[in-house]
């Protein structure tokens, strides 16, 4: 009986599911809930074909296992979530996202593992969304095809040094 109960000490920081990355051995003594999967919901990109200031990206974005609910959206008032960056906070400052269509193509999202430890690392996944576009003279409206879209965190990484800035 102590045996298990010494077993799952050591275990470290817990995960509703299999874990895609290892944790280094900073923030196994940390004991709380790793990111391990996400959903996102309501993928939606409007691109302006003549005013770029009106193009949006939005979504409903969930991890079921670190208890986070949060709307994401990036449009011509976001400010970046790391100054020189093209990755774009939610409302929920553990998260944020990066989307772009050309080089690796897709939508990556990024979450703080472990809000509070130092030194803080994130971890982060990438998924393509299936898009429908719909196009108009004004622009294109693309929605993702599924939604709920579930998604894997496969890397864990230290977190860039300025990750707070305000929305």
């Amino acid at each position: 009986m102590h045996a298990i109960t010494l077993l799952g000490l050591l275990a470290g920081p817990v995960a509703a599911k299999a874990l895609k990355y290892t944790v280094p051995s900073k923030l196994l003594a940390a004991n709380c809930t790793m990111p391990a999967d996400y959903t996102v919901s309501n993928f939606t990109v409007y691109t302006d074909t003549v005013d770029n200031t009106k193009d949006n990206t939005s979504f409903y974005f969930a991890d079921a296992s670190t208890g986070i609910n949060t709307s994401c959206s990036h449009n011509s008032t976001s400010k970046p979530s790391t100054v020189g960056s093209n990755r774009w906070p939610c409302d929920d400052p553990n998260v944020a996202f990066i989307y772009q269509t050309t080089g690796v193509a897709g939508l990556t999202l990024i979450e703080v593992a472990c809000p509070g430890n130092v030194p803080q690392f994130e971890a982060s996944g990438l998924t393509t969304p299936d898009l429908a576009c719909t196009n108009s003279t004004s622009g294109s409206t693309c929605v993702a095809k599924q939604s709920p879209i579930a998604g894997d965190f496969d890397s864990l990484q230290p977190a860039p040094q300025s990750t707070a800035v305000s929305r």
